[in-house]
């Protein structure tokens, strides 16, 4: 098992609401689609607060304030036919809605990463879609009362 950690951006709104990227990845027993965080791994060398920032603005196109990290969360999930014991470092930044634009470094993400959209807390709850971390709405919850 592979261990990673990664640096996710809860991404803010003036209402409130968080920005998320749709991401559609081929597996041999069908598409694995779901909803995330902007963000990604950490490099080699690189802190959290930092790949944050680089991650953001890689996918968004954004040079943000950030603060945190808020929380961390461990998962495990398979990712490239190979498990991985996930370490995420989430932050939290405020944006206006009308400045992210969904970018992609490699072509690689450019294929899977295939829409942003901005989402409530109730959207967020009532959703039947997969979204990553599965208690996002709670999350938002405790961090729109920070502004």
């Amino acid at each position: 098992m592979r261990k990673r950690r990664t640096a996710r951006v809860m991404l803010f709104d003036e209402a409130g609401d968080v920005l998320l990227i749709r991401f559609v990845v081929p597996r041999e027993e069908g598409e694995f689609v779901f909803w995330a965080l902007p963000g990604g791994e950490i490099e080699a060398g690189e802190t959290e607060a930092a790949a944050a920032a680089r991650e953001v603005r890689e996918e968004t196109g954004l040079e943000l304030v950030m603060s945190g990290p808020v929380y961390c969360d461990r998962n495990q999930f398979l990712h490239q036919r190979e498990m991985q014991d996930n370490t995420d470092f989430l932050f939290r930044a405020r944006c206006r809605r009308e400045e992210p634009r969904l970018m992609g470094v490699t072509v690689d993400e450019r294929e899977i990463m295939r829409e942003i959209r901005w989402w409530s807390e109730g959207e967020i709850a009532g959703s039947r879609e997969r979204i990553f971390p599965e208690n996002l709405a709670g999350r938002m919850r405790e961090q729109n009362g920070l502004k």
